[in-house]
């Protein structure tokens, strides 16, 4: 309580401040919120994100945050680290199908299936925001702002996979790796990291399984990269010294 006096009158009791609002819902808080679901909402709209995003669940490099099979409650939105999402065969075979980097949503592509496609494991310790997928679907229905902006990723997803099925049908192993660097470079650009500069979180096993290539054509042309003054590369830290050089690689033959 606050006490406030004035000469000549009586001491007056004035109420405290109301803290009520102080503590605000972490998505309002949150940097990676520029790129996840609360970017499509207007001010007024926010309040919704508390219900939405129920809990941040912290995973050990290599668990598994859901799997194959499993019926889809959740989705999950990286707030920290990445993961990789991966598709298994009856006979045992693995293949990776995406890299998912802070602020990006995972089990986007199994929303109407009801159950994953994928198993979604962390490259390295990393968090990830629970979205129940019920209480989701009930907003998204009264707000045409979040039903739009699921519409859109959803979109963004497919875009996505038609781009990647094109480049593992149609580009040579130098490309596939020319275009899945400039591809991070930007996701990096976005989050106000350094597009140049940055560190691998997955292995190059990983990279080779995710464009289709034999782990020693990756290691091969990393080594003919950093020869050729493209990149420097020691390690899983990767600097791109020659922009224009990597984006070359890219061009069409003849051009």
């Amino acid at each position: 309580m606050l006490v406030s006096v004035q000469p000549g009158e009586p001491m007056k009791v004035m109420p405290a401040p109301s803290r009520r609002n102080a503590a605000a819902h972490p998505c309002e808080q949150c940097f990676q919120s520029r790129f996840c679901l609360p970017i499509a909402l207007p001010q007024d709209e926010l309040a919704c994100m508390r219900d939405i995003m129920q809990a941040t669940v912290r995973m050990h490099k290599g668990e598994a945050l859901f799997e194959a099979g499993q019926p889809v409650s959740k989705l999950y939105s990286v707030h920290a680290g990445s993961f990789k999402s991966v598709v298994g065969s009856p006979d045992g075979r693995q293949q990776i199908v995406g890299f998912h980097v802070a602020g990006e949503l995972m089990g986007l592509e199994s929303f109407a299936m009801r159950t994953f496609a994928t198993d979604g494991v962390a490259l390295e310790d990393s968090e990830a925001c629970e979205i129940d997928v019920g209480t989701l679907e009930r907003h998204a229905a009264a707000s045409p702002a979040l039903l739009h902006q699921i519409h859109g990723l959803i979109g963004n997803r497919l875009a996505c996979a038609q781009q990647n099925q094109f480049a593992l049908g149609s580009m040579h192993a130098e490309e596939r790796l020319a275009r899945f660097l400039l591809d991070l470079s930007q996701r990096y650009r976005a989050r106000g990291l350094s597009p140049d500069a940055f560190v691998l979180s997955m292995t190059r096993q990983d990279i080779a399984s995710y464009l289709g290539l034999k782990l020693e054509t990756v290691s091969r042309l990393m080594t003919r990269l950093h020869r050729d003054g493209i990149l420097q590369v020691e390690q899983r830290r990767v600097r791109i010294t020659n922009r224009d050089g990597l984006t070359a690689l890219l061009a069409p033959p003849g051009h």
